[in-house]
């Protein structure tokens, strides 16, 4: 999670927690092939899921997002499309066909938390640890210790 478009991280989060304190939703652009619409809406399906947004490690550890078109209509299942619901501000990135989007009901940010990753394995089998690389920084997991994975994060 950084910079987006020029926008910085805190900026982005009141914004989105205004549209869900005026929509009861807000929602959050994503281009990970490891969230795609039929994985996340499967975890989804399982049970509460959560987004949860890490702030890198170190500098230059997430690649700032240039793009800035916003989006106008959004859709369930890529067929029937409805415009952005009425009290949502500006849902922007890089809109092409791998762009997508999580629906978040609410926000909350914790400050100075420890993320322990080898406590979660990739969705939906979480055998193998949860890896993030730049550009592909949004992932599904569950809980599972991978802690003794040989392909865990260091």
């Amino acid at each position: 999670m950084g910079d987006h478009a020029g926008e910085g991280s805190a900026a982005i989060f009141q914004r989105k927690a205004a549209d869900i304190e005026r929509a009861g939703r807000t929602l959050w652009l994503v281009r990970s092939p490891k969230a795609r619409p039929p994985r996340v809406q499967e975890l989804c399906r399982n049970g509460p899921a959560f987004a949860l947004f890490v702030e890198p490690a170190r500098h230059g550890g997430a690649r700032p997002t240039m793009a800035s078109s916003a989006a106008t209509q959004f859709s369930a299942d890529g067929e029937r499309w409805q415009p952005l619901p009425s009290g949502i501000g500006p849902v922007t990135g890089k809109l092409d066909a791998t762009a997508s989007g999580l629906v978040l009901d609410r926000l909350e940010t914790v400050n100075g938390g420890t993320l322990d990753l080898w406590n979660y394995g990739q969705f939906p089998a979480g055998n193998e640890p949860v890896k993030f690389i730049l550009g592909c920084s949004t992932v599904c997991a569950v809980r599972k210790d991978t802690s003794l994975h040989d392909e865990r994060t260091k």
